[in-house]
């Protein structure tokens, strides 16, 4: 009975970490979609240019400077938080501090060091050096904001972290608007720097409550932060080259495809990773926040709790996803209207191909994180970045070159499922991994019903496509609401929530 309700407890932390996170997100999204409309209404199309170069120039400065140390960090201070003791964990999150500190003045001094060439590159001559110059202030506050980001992630202050990843953007959109209207483009950057300030100040109160890393601590040289820290530098160097070459896959395989077949197949290629992969994303992202910090506190001294863990994950996002992606194919050209035009019709096959390789991507999502969360710096270096990213280049580009257009999609699918068959083979081999039963009997009824959705998409006859597609689609969303009460014990929490309700009204 106690281990049924520490399961079900398991399940649902997942579950409600998934829903503040993935709300959190939403909300960002519509902010973000607000934000654009009122550039768009204020600054025209001179400003919104202006604003996504200067915005690109600080996010590729500040991912680089970061060093990967926001990432790593979450890892060492979930692991001391679980194993350590207080003392521990307080000097861990110093050393954690000082470091983004120095990583951030880093982003500062390179920033201004580089302006004459970013506002070359940016906008063709040296005149905008003063805003490139105004931005490092921006770039500064900004990574110091990431790094108190981290520590929360790290003592899993989920609920404060959701709260916070929602306010600063809230904030800077009220208090950037004025500034455009007032002083036009060239509010653009103050307006960066006040929101990089707001966002700094909201992680740095809440991070900073935390009693357990409050406590007096000895002051600690830069030789001990080196000594200290080198394991988070090097754990983030090795993130910071998987971004790197992760880029500079993605910008090849565009020009492969702009050379090999024209611009408007790069267009159309990157309209379908939007529909397929923007929401699909956004629940790997907030599924994430949760799942790192608890599995790298357990993965290394308690591995069977840990492995329970990856395959509670494994359910729960199969429930999720899969839905999701059979909607996806269902709805495709209703998703390509709405959210584009007509002319990209074209892509719906390319969708359909995408949506089923999200199921795929969903399977490898919770066994990958095995490896970050024990700090392999191997398997992250060979496996994930290099082989990972080499492989997908020669699929994808592969598959385009002979088939075309629909070659993408061919190419995505064939590149997830090489990827789950590797995942699965390296995970046992290396860390002893395997899926339980109960995973995968889950996976293969999902596969089942998503197959039998995709296939139906290519039928001829509309009507018995729709058909098929809308009753496997059902069915699924019946089987994953089933499987979700029975992790989860809806009803009980229905119950609770109403019983709540009404002992409010009565008092």
């Amino acid at each position: 009975m106690e281990t049924t309700q520490r399961t079900t407890s398991s399940y649902r932390k997942i579950v409600s970490s998934t829903a503040i996170f993935g709300g959190a997100q939403f909300i960002n999204v519509v902010i973000n979609i607000i934000r654009g409309k009122l550039v768009a209404f204020i600054l025209h199309s001179t400003g919104m240019g202006m604003m996504s170069l200067l915005q690109n120039a600080a996010n590729t400065v500040q991912q680089f400077a970061l060093l990967g140390i926001n990432i790593s960090a979450v890892r060492n201070i979930s692991q001391t938080d679980k194993e350590g003791s207080a003392e521990a964990l307080a000097m861990t999150v110093r050393i954690v501090r000082t470091l983004i500190f120095i990583v951030s003045c880093l982003g500062l001094l390179s920033t201004i060091v580089f302006s004459p060439l970013m506002s070359k590159l940016s906008f063709g001559t040296t005149e905008y050096v003063s805003l490139f110059l105004l931005l490092s202030l921006s770039v500064f506050v900004t990574m110091m904001g990431t790094g108190e980001m981290a520590v929360m992630q790290g003592l899993q202050r989920y609920k404060q972290l959701a709260f916070c990843s929602i306010v600063p953007p809230i904030c800077g959109l009220l208090i950037s608007i004025p500034i455009y209207y007032v002083w036009g483009i060239q509010g653009i950057v103050p307006a960066m720097i006040v929101s990089g300030a707001i966002y700094y100040t909201v992680m740095r109160f809440y991070s900073y409550r935390d009693k357990r890393v409050r406590a007096d601590r000895p002051r600690l040289t830069l030789r001990e932060v080196w000594t200290e820290g080198q394991g988070i530098i090097r754990f983030g160097l090795v993130m910071t080259i998987g971004t790197m070459v992760g880029a500079i896959t993605t910008y090849a395989l565009t020009a492969f495809i702009s050379n090999a077949g024209s611009v408007s197949d790069v267009g159309f290629y990157q309209a379908a990773n939007f529909i397929s992969m923007q929401y699909i994303s956004m629940i790997f992202t907030a599924m994430a926040t949760d799942y790192y910090p608890r599995l790298s506190a357990l993965i290394q001294n308690h591995t069977t709790e840990a492995h329970q863990l990856v395959n509670q994950q494994t359910e729960i996002v199969l429930l999720i996803v899969t839905p999701l992606a059979m909607l996806m194919i269902l709805t495709a050209p209703l998703l390509i209207t709405l959210l584009l035009t007509d002319e990209f019709l074209a892509i719906r096959t390319l969708i359909s191909f995408m949506g089923l390789a999200c199921i795929f991507k969903a399977l490898c999502f919770p066994m990958d994180y095995i490896a970050y969360a024990k700090g392999d710096k191997q398997y992250i270096l060979w496996v994930e970045t290099i082989w990972g990213n080499a492989k997908t280049f020669c699929v994808i580009a592969g598959c385009y070159y002979f088939y075309g257009l629909d070659g993408l999609g061919y190419g995505a699918l064939a590149s997830a499922i090489i990827d789950v068959m590797v995942s699965i083979v390296l995970m046992r081999l290396r860390y002893g991994f395997r899926h339980s039963a109960v995973a995968i009997r889950m996976l293969v009824t999902m596969l089942m019903l998503a197959i039998a959705c995709f296939a139906a998409a290519f039928l001829s006859d509309t009507w018995v496509s729709y058909g098929v597609m809308s009753a496997t689609t059902a069915v699924c969303m019946v089987y994953s609401f089933v499987q979700l009460n029975s992790r989860l014990d809806i009803r009980s929490i229905i119950n609770r929530f109403t019983k709540g309700r009404n002992s409010e009204e009565k008092a």
